[in-house]
């Protein structure tokens, strides 16, 4: 009987860890699947739970700390910067007084409007902080 629930305990545990591993893709959880997976073999097997329990901790941190981070390193990319984050921090001038929020600036001739929070009038300097599809966030520099 505590053969066919150990089973059942390491078959759902592999079974929550592996979705949480879909929904985060962090190689965090499935770290503990292949810990649960070890440990629901020797179940199946069956391993008395003292054995069980060490192999599954020893599986979980070896892949933690071993496979991990390579795993992290190969398949999670970093995210490419665009040619715009050049000007991310940058400072220009309004075109425009801000009315409900928008105005514009130019930014290498090109004329975007930008959202601001602050009542800014024309001529006054503002930093880019960032891009919101083809809006540019700004504030008013100090």
């Amino acid at each position: 009987m505590m053969q066919t629930t150990m089973i059942i305990v390491w078959a759902v545990l592999v079974a929550a860890t592996l979705l949480f591993e879909f929904l985060t893709t962090d190689f965090f959880a499935c770290c503990f699947s292949l810990g649960g997976i070890v440990a629901l073999i020797l179940a199946a097997c069956g391993a008395n739970l003292y054995w069980q329990i060490p192999v599954f901790i020893v599986i979980t941190l070896v892949a933690l700390f071993g496979a991990r981070p390579f795993l992290k390193k190969f398949f999670l990319k970093k995210t490419i910067p665009t040619n715009f984050d050049q000007y991310l921090g940058t400072t220009t001038k309004l075109l425009s007084d801000v009315v409900d929020g928008k105005s514009t600036v130019k930014i290498n001739d090109v004329v975007w409007t930008a959202v601001c929070e602050e009542n800014l009038k024309t001529g006054d300097t503002v930093t880019i902080e960032k891009p919101v599809g083809n809006k540019l966030v700004v504030k008013g520099a100090k």
